[in-house]
């Protein structure tokens, strides 16, 4: 979905990869990096007095990696009031957290209509699929997005089955996440929805790196749309590494398990070829920025567990 995208121009967003619009301006191969402002874990049913900064820090394209508030109806319309249009004509790009399909409506009729509200509220939801922002000439950014459900193998396969087990007792998201009317979510639903996410991302950061270098794309490909010089950036609400989650957190003496309902090992998509440039996400007990191989991990999260680490609510990063 492509998004055109120029840091200091700004253009009419085009139609769908999907289009959002401005982002860094490009000369051939050239480009300028997006600036993008990052939040996440806002739990504004917690935190009823967040307010957005005013005014709103210099960014072409704001991340919301989750964790906004019960409810994805809620969610959306929280942050379009907070905003109150004062991002103008740029691309406001969300993925929901386990928190915004707390529901009694099914999952997947939840997503599709929240995706409904969102394009209403001039929201992308990315839910497995890809915005792109830039200019029509290239050297633009793609932005690839899921909630990512944990795999549970943070520690390996072993761990991962003794994972699953404490999850189907102590995992609040069993209780208040449905798959079908009647039929609640479970460890093993998130493994599902994990392989297929994390499917849609690899597959996604290869069509990028393919058409980015000028390859022909064919018909079925999974990320149309995409200019030459164009790079990636992934938006997910899970952790992709284990480097996420503080050492010295005592939550995870306590319960080994919750380690793993927090990230899964995707360090090997930061190393491959076609690697984003940036990855945010959520669900985060800290700050975190780090880089693996050629990706910077970014998390900005308003819940924390050491009240030493700021939250930034006004977190802009160059990608």
């Amino acid at each position: 979905m492509p998004l055109p995208f120029r840091p200091r121009a700004r253009i009419d967003p085009t139609p769908e990869v999907r289009t959002a619009c401005p982002g860094p301006a490009s000369v051939g191969s050239r480009r300028e990096n997006a600036r993008f402002w990052i939040l996440s874990d806002l739990l504004i049913d917690r935190n009823p007095g967040f307010r957005l900064p005013d005014p709103l820090p210099e960014f072409d394209v704001l991340l919301v990696a989750g964790g906004v508030a019960i409810g994805l109806d809620v969610a959306l319309n929280w942050l379009a009031r907070a905003l109150d249009g004062r991002q103008g004509n740029r691309p406001v790009l969300m993925v929901a957290g386990s928190a915004e399909l707390w529901s009694e409506t099914p999952m997947v009729e939840a997503v599709a209509r929240g995706r409904d509200l969102a394009r209403d509220l001039g929201i992308h939801l990315l839910a497995d699929d890809a915005v792109r922002i830039g200019p029509e000439a290239g050297g633009g950014t793609v932005v690839v997005g899921a909630t990512l459900w944990t795999d549970w193998c943070l520690e390996g396969s072993f761990e991962g089955r003794l994972a699953r087990v404490a999850a189907r007792h102590s995992w609040a998201d069993c209780r208040r996440v449905l798959l079908r009317r009647g039929r609640p979510w479970s460890p093993l639903d998130a493994l599902g929805a994990h392989a297929r996410s994390r499917g849609y991302i690899e597959d996604a950061l290869t069509s990028i790196v393919c058409q980015s270098l000028n390859v022909a794309r064919g018909p079925g490909t999974l990320v149309p749309g995409v200019r030459p010089g164009d790079r990636a950036v992934v938006l997910t609400h899970f952790a992709p590494s284990r480097r996420s989650l503080p050492d010295a957190w005592t939550g995870w003496l306590g319960d080994a398990w919750l380690a793993a309902s927090h990230a899964s090992d995707l360090e090997d998509v930061m190393h491959a070829w076609g690697a984003p440039t940036l990855w945010v996400h959520g669900r985060a007990v800290a700050p975190a920025d780090y880089r693996i191989g050629r990706t910077r991990v970014v998390a900005n999260p308003l819940r924390r567990w050491d009240a030493a680490d700021a939250f930034d609510p006004a977190l802009v990063v160059e990608a």
